[in-house]
């Protein structure tokens, strides 16, 4: 739907202030994720990981919203003025919902994926295979196209107060299938995932004061390749909650954006702040994902720092 209500009482204060923060919070968006991107595809360490392949494709989602939707939708479709552009909002449905559809996906595919690292880790290299890996992804983005691509059915053919209707019962659809459920999902998994690390930090603490007092507190300290490993599968696990648990929040505001809307009928009983709040969340969310991997992963770090040495060159 285009969300874009002419009004004689429309606060440009307003407007001005989140043209400012969706371009500032795009650009982030966009640059941040591109690092994401490169760093995954140029190490060829980071790529081995199916963790990683998922991230790389989450990053891609990131950008499609950084890159197609942050300066496009978000400033010509939603809020009071209607500008030039905002005849061509309809057009911009479609990478706003490959971008919104994917991203849901794609934390739902990683979500399962720490799920089987932590409850099934001596089985997780023979169930996440490479092959595996390419078919969750392609899955994703398929289903992501087609959702696009479903709009145009009606797209053409109807005009006026007719389309608005049926575009408002798809976005409640699109709402419901893709968000509150997934939200859902991914939510039950990530807080089981918590209270598994929890388990194993305590069990690992405990395995270190029992070797502790059959061994010299030097060689305890030491500890071997697989306890390396499971640290850093921790790390990761850690960030992936994380990235999930934003998600979850920044959506809040457009679920409450489409609840109102669906109930009142009419665009210019929403509330205009919580509108634009809606889609400033969704961007503001994509941009956070790129400084949640620097904070909690050192190889995301020594990648990403690569990356931006080399350009300074």
């Amino acid at each position: 739907m285009a969300e874009v209500s002419n009004t004689t009482n429309c606060d440009q204060t307003l407007e001005i202030t989140f043209w400012v923060l969706n371009l500032t919070i795009g650009a982030v968006t966009l640059s941040g994720n591109i690092i994401v991107f490169a760093a995954i595809v140029t190490n060829s360490t980071l790529r081995q990981y199916p963790l990683n392949q998922f991230l790389a494709s989450l990053a891609v989602s990131d950008i499609i919203m950084g890159a197609c939707v942050s300066p496009t939708y978000s400033l010509f479709c939603l809020g009071c003025l209607d500008y030039p552009l905002s005849k061509y909002c309809r057009l911009m449905e479609g990478p706003k919902d490959i971008a919104l559809s994917s991203s849901s996906l794609n934390l739902l595919v990683i979500s399962c994926d720490r799920y089987l690292a932590v409850y099934w880790p001596l089985r997780y290299q023979t169930i996440m295979t490479s092959r595996r890996v390419v078919l969750l992804c392609c899955l994703s983005w398929g289903v992501s196209l087609t959702v696009a691509g479903i709009r145009h059915l009606w797209m053409h053919t109807k005009q006026g107060a007719e389309l608005d209707q049926i575009d408002s019962v798809y976005n409640v659809w699109l709402i419901t299938l893709f968000v509150v459920i997934p939200c859902i999902i991914i939510t039950i998994i990530n807080i089981k995932i918590t209270l598994a690390i929890r388990k194993q930090v305590q069990r690992m603490q405990d395995i270190a004061l029992e070797i502790a007092h059959a061994l010299n507190e030097t060689e305890a300290n030491n500890p071997d390749e697989s306890q390396v490993e499971e640290i850093r599968n921790r790390k990761g696990t850690f960030a992936c909650v994380l990235v999930v648990m934003v998600f979850v929040v920044c959506w809040i505001p457009r679920v409450i954006f489409n609840f109102q809307y669906r109930t009142k009928g009419n665009l210019t009983a929403v509330n205009t702040l919580v509108q634009k709040l809606s889609m400033f969340f969704l961007i503001a969310q994509s941009s956070v994902n790129p400084f949640i991997y620097s904070l909690c992963r050192a190889d995301f770090q020594r990648a990403a720092a690569k990356i931006l040495k080399c350009n300074s060159h």
